[in-house]
């Protein structure tokens, strides 16, 4: 009895470490892959013309932080969850995604998006995706001045509300 307990030690041993060895060249691969994708990305920005359409970027940013906020805001509304869930969750997706880099790269060998257009939209993912830990910084900030403007209820009310609803639900189902 106490051999096969060695014996199921010494595999569990063995195999946490193995697995920690794999996820360790693991890691180093994607960090390596991440650096390139970045390097890459910033081998097709043009620092001189974005610094000069500066107006626009920062215009086009806050345009789609923005918009794509209140749009996902509405979505996750759409599905029953609260004001503030809705509110973080579209804070946290407000910037555009890596993939942009893909279709944007694509549109430009199809012709379907200009020199200086090509430039600016890939200076706003650039520059969404820089803004997104400050967005993440100031979802708290942003979440209290919600509740102080009262556009938020307050943690307490949720949960009262939350409480009357599951008490009207099951005496429904008596």
């Amino acid at each position: 009895m106490a051999s096969s307990i060695i014996g199921c030690g010494r595999f569990i041993i063995v195999a946490e470490l193995s697995l920690t060895f794999f996820f360790l060249k693991v890691e180093a691969i994607r960090n390596l892959f991440a650096a390139l994708f970045l390097a890459s990305i910033g081998m097709l920005i043009h620092v001189k013309f974005l610094w000069n359409h500066v107006d626009i970027l920062l215009a086009a940013v806050i345009l789609v932080i923005i918009v794509k906020s209140i749009v996902v805001t509405v979505v996750v509304k759409a599905f029953g969850y609260s004001i503030r869930t809705a509110f973080v969750v579209g804070l946290s997706l407000a910037q555009i995604g890596e993939f942009a880099f893909v279709l944007l790269s694509r549109a430009s060998h199809l012709h379907l998006v200009g020199g200086k257009m090509y430039l600016l939209l890939l200076g706003t993912t650039a520059l969404s995706l820089v803004t997104t830990p400050l967005i993440f910084k100031l979802i708290p900030v942003v979440m209290h001045l919600g509740i102080l403007m009262r556009w938020f209820p307050t943690e307490n009310s949720m949960q009262n509300e939350e409480k009357a609803v599951m008490l009207e639900a099951h005496n429904r189902s008596l």
